[in-house]
C-alpha cells in the first residue's frame, strides 16, 4: 500500500510540533513490513523535507501537490501562477494589506517595507525587507501571505487563487491540489486507486481525499472533511494513526 500523511494536525498533535510516539511507531511498522510511506503537505519542500527525514522517510508530496520529492530526489517542483500573483500583489497594496512572499525553497518571506511584521503576529517564516523587491521580476513565488484582520476576507478578491488562514490576523495563499502529486507518483509506479491511503485533518486537504481512494480524516478534523472520509479515526493525540492503521490491519 502507498500512504500519505498531512502533518499539521494529522502526525502532528493539534496547536504543536509534537508527533507523538504511538504515531511514530506506526510508521515505522508501516515500512518494515514494505508500504510506502510518504508526506502531503502543503508546506514547502526544504521544510516539508526535513520533517519527512526526521520520521525517518524519504519521499513527499508539498507545496499542495506543486512539489515532489522521492527517494530524496526533487521530482518537479512548481510556483503559483506568475501574472495571476502579481495582479493579486497589486490589489493587495491597493486595497491597503501588508503582504509578503515566499519566493525560494526555505522558510523565508520577503516583503518591501516593515508593514506586514508590524501588522502580524505570525512568526512561523522568518521575514527579510527588501525595499527594491519587484515582484514581478521574480522567477517564481511559492506562497504568499497578507495580513487580513477577520472580517475583512469578505471583501478580498482573490483572483481564482487558494486561501486558507494561516493565524486570525493572517491569510495564507498557496496551492490546495494535494492529489496532483498523489497521482504523478501513481502514475510513475503504475498504480491503481486501491493501492492509496490517505490521512488528513484540514480543508487543505480536502483535494486528496478522493471517493477512490481509501481516506482516512483524524478525530479532530474538519466536520466536512469527516463527510468526505471512508473513515474516521481518534484524534491526532489519541493516537488515531496507530488505532487506524491496526483496524485495518496494516500493522
Amino acid at each position: 500500500m502507498y500512504f500519505f500523511f498531512d502533518i499539521d494536525g494529522t502526525l502532528t498533535q493539534p496547536l504543536t510540533t509534537e508527533v507523538p510516539e504511538s504515531t511514530q511507531e506506526a510508521l515505522r511498522q508501516l515500512r518494515q513490513k514494505g508500504h510506502f510511506v510518504a508526506l502531503s503537505t502543503g508546506r514547502i519542500q526544504a521544510d516539508a523535507f526535513a520533517v519527512a527525514q526526521s520520521l525517518g522517510l524519504s519521499s513527499a508530496v508539498s507545496d499542495g501537490g506543486e512539489c515532489v520529492t522521492l527517494d530524496g530526489h526533487i521530482e518537479y517542483h512548481n510556483g503559483m501562477p506568475k501574472e495571476t500573483c502579481a495582479l493579486f500583489l497589486d490589489r493587495l497594496d491597493r486595497e491597503l494589506h501588508p503582504w509578503a512572499i515566499a519566493p525560494e525553497n526555505r522558510r523565508l518571506r520577503i516583503t518591501w517595507d516593515d508593514r506586514y511584521i508590524r501588522a502580524v503576529k505570525d512568526r512561523y517564516y522568518e521575514t527579510a525587507v527588501d525595499p527594491s523587491l519587484d515582484y514581478r521580476k521574480l522567477p517564481v513565488i511559492h506562497k504568499i501571505f497578507f495580513a487580513c484582520p477577520p472580517g475583512t476576507e469578505k471583501a478580498v478578491e482573490f483572483c481564482g487563487l487558494p486561501h486558507v488562514w494561516l493565524s486570525n490576523d493572517t491569510m495564507l495563499i498557496e496551492p490546495t491540489h494535494k492529489e496532483k502529486g498523489i497521482q504523478y507518483i501513481m502514475e510513475k509506479y503504475g498504480l491503481s486507486d486501491d493501492q492509496i491511503v490517505v490521512f488528513g485533518d484540514g480543508m487543505n486537504d480536502r483535494s486528496m481525499f478522493q471517493p477512490q481512494w481509501m481516506s482516512i480524516a483524524m478525530g479532530n478534523a474538519k466536520p466536512a472533511l469527516k463527510e468526505r472520509a471512508k473513515y474516521v479515526t481518534a484524534r491526532a493525540d489519541e493516537d488515531g494513526i496507530w488505532k487506524a492503521c491496526r483496524h485495518f490491519g496494516w500493522i
